[in-house]
């Protein structure tokens, strides 16, 4: 293994590490209404099969990993014959919605998006168009809202069951586990018992 593909699986676990812990963050907050409601509503919507093209091509291209929603508009900014079309909605992931941008061009869905971990190379995706994106009041960055309220990046079919994923996570790090190993057990425990609740 050369020097360079060590420092690249290296920094590969530690994006993937730092996203494991953002995303138990982010998926073990509190249920509420809104949420219940706005999946209902979204899982009404028409799905569309999306594509991903091979990862190291996106490298190639400038592409980032997990950055969607800039790379989409990335995309859209650089394609001079004004084909792309930047859509943001949410990709089907087993118990959940996970907010995302993808690409239409002629009819067809692309995420262009690198995925550093092995994915499927096709995925359902729904479209959302009461997505609004909003300059962040410190005009650093955009912001997605749909219909007035901040759009979270995900939305939960048993948010029970997250929360209590976040919780174990939390005990875990503060036990001395790395993000790797806590995410490892609790998959392999609270996660095994969600996984046996019907998916989305």
């Amino acid at each position: 293994m050369t020097k360079e593909t060590i420092n690249e699986a290296e920094e590969r676990r530690r994006i993937l590490s730092k996203l494991a812990a953002e995303n138990m963050q982010a998926y073990a907050q509190p249920a509420s209404r809104w949420e219940a409601d706005t999946l209902a509503e979204i899982l009404e919507l028409r799905r569309v099969t999306v594509a991903r093209p091979p990862r190291q091509q996106l490298m190639e291209l400038g592409f980032e990993p997990y950055n969607c929603h800039a790379n989409c508009a990335r995309q859209v900014e650089l394609d001079e014959d004004k084909a792309s079309r930047h859509v943001s909605g949410w990709l089907v992931h087993g118990h959940s919605l996970v907010l995302h941008s993808v690409v239409e061009m002629h009819g067809e869905w692309f995420c262009l998006t690198p995925q550093l971990q092995p994915a499927a190379q096709q995925f359902q995706f729904i479209p959302d168009p009461s997505i609004e994106w909003r300059e962040a009041s410190d005009g650093s960055s955009r912001e997605p809202f749909r219909r007035g309220h901040p759009v979270p990046n995900t939305l939960r079919k048993h948010p029970e069951f997250f929360v209590r994923m976040g919780e174990r996570f939390d005990e875990l790090i503060a036990s001395g586990l790395s993000s790797e190993e806590a995410v490892a057990v609790v998959d392999a425990t609270i996660g095994a018992e969600l996984r046996q609740q019907a998916p989305i």
